[in-house]
């Protein structure tokens, strides 16, 4: 008997896939409704059918999402190409300041400095020219060995 009754109900019962359609009336609102616009009213959609309006959403999710992944992705190789270039640009500032650090020893302990001439042979400089080339390691080593 319950069985009877429960068929009946679901075979009487009015089917609930109604349409639903949004519309703009002449005001410019936008309303709902189960029923299709009137004559004069404009239909802009009718919300159970998949337009194109509809499935357009998530591929423009989408594409903003693979935009932003590719911005990021040129984001961290840029940070990568920066970090190398910074990682090289240290790496050559240690080398000279290495350099400059020898040349100061060498200049200290040497008693003269000479230059060559036009010939190849030895020049003695003043100990001023000296003094003045230590000055200038001095320098080197301080713009170099940070």
């Amino acid at each position: 008997m319950r069985l009877i009754l429960v068929f009946c109900l679901l075979y009487f019962v009015p089917s609930v896939n109604a349409e639903i359609y949004k519309w703009v009336d002449a005001q410019g609102r936008v309303h709902y409704d189960d029923k299709p616009p009137l004559a004069g009213q404009k239909q802009l959609m009718d919300i159970n059918e998949e337009s194109n309006a509809v499935k357009a959403i998530p591929e423009s999710r989408a594409e903003k999402r693979r935009k932003l992944l590719d911005a990021m992705d040129e984001d961290r190789k840029l940070k990568k190409e920066q970090e190398a270039k910074e990682k090289k640009k240290k790496a050559k500032f240690l080398k000279q300041c290495h350099v400059a650090r020898d040349n100061l020893k060498l200049y200290q302990r040497s008693h003269s400095v000479y230059d060559l001439d036009k010939d190849g042979n030895r020049v003695t400089l003043p100990s001023s020219a000296r003094d003045q080339v230590i000055a200038n390691i001095k320098k080197q080593i301080k713009k170099y060995c940070k």
